[in-house]
């Protein structure tokens, strides 16, 4: 049985069911402006040659790379603050990222989209980025950027254990009247995860442009903080550009078998002698 016949959210309306949204918005900053539809990232890496080994009846999704290396885990939680999202090698673990519900799907599709990238030759200074886009670095914290709408921390921390393990997050939030924040979405990398992919991320984080979002995609939580109109993209263009992300997304399959030892030749069949009465 067809989903087109469900009145479901896996039906629309940004990417497929375009006549039941009349327009979009553009929504900025961008860190507020919620996760979008997951299926910017997912069926992206699907293209790309990624196999889905979600259960069948249960509500998430599990994909894995066509060389079987990296795992992203997508399991929506309660609380939308929790790490929805999940990227790690497959067997060591010696790396990972995990993003909660509220992070924007293009954000994470920075971190995936290049993680076949090559990594840099040399050592890249990340803060370069949120430095020229009008990010500030705090008073008294090196490893700390702020976005210019003082909602979300960037910073780059040591976890407290005897081998030093250092990881990039953003904190997302909006203040309170009380004094205190609400938070909305927080992430966490490795710095040990592929550079490519962690640069990505950091660009995609901290580009000053809008993100499209159809009505219900932003957070009730970002209210007041958000600055939205009405975008000349129409429902079937944003659909149209997300085809052709589709279809531009590198096609990656299985890794070969390798080449196995010559078969030996079928032992020849030795001629019959006739017997003689």
């Amino acid at each position: 049985m067809s989903h087109e016949r469900f009145y479901s959210r896996v039906n629309g309306p940004t990417l497929h069911r375009v006549n039941t949204v009349r327009w979009l918005d553009e929504v900025s900053p961008r860190h507020l402006a919620g996760g979008g539809d997951p299926r910017h990232v997912t069926e992206h890496l699907l293209a790309s040659g990624w196999s889905n080994h979600s259960v069948p009846g249960f509500p998430h999704v599990l994909l894995e790379s066509p060389d079987h290396r990296l795992h992203l885990t997508l399991e929506p939680q309660p609380d939308a603050h929790s790490a929805w999202w999940r990227i790690h090698p497959a067997e060591n673990r010696m790396w990972s990222a995990q993003f909660g519900g509220h992070t924007p799907v293009e954000m994470i599709a920075g971190f995936t989209d290049a993680l076949d990238s090559p990594a840099p030759d040399t050592d890249t200074d990340l803060w370069h980025l949120p430095a020229g886009r009008g990010w500030s670095r705090l008073a008294g914290r090196e490893q700390a950027a702020l976005s210019p709408d003082e909602t979300a921390l960037l910073s780059r921390v040591s976890a407290i254990s005897e081998t030093p393990r250092w990881r990039w997050t953003v904190q997302v939030s909006v203040p309170l009247s009380d004094g205190q924040h609400r938070w909305i979405w927080n992430a966490s990398i490795d710095e040990t995860a592929p550079a490519a992919a962690l640069a990505g991320f950091v660009t995609a984080l901290t580009e000053p442009g809008p993100l499209l979002r159809d009505e219900g995609q932003t957070p009730a939580l970002t209210f007041g903080y958000l600055d939205s109109h009405r975008s000349v993209v129409t429902p079937e263009q944003h659909r149209h550009q997300h085809l052709q992300r589709l279809e531009a997304a590198p096609r990656t399959g299985p890794p070969h078998p390798s080449p196995s030892a010559p078969a030996p030749p079928p032992p020849q069949r030795q001629p019959r002698h006739k017997k003689h009465c």
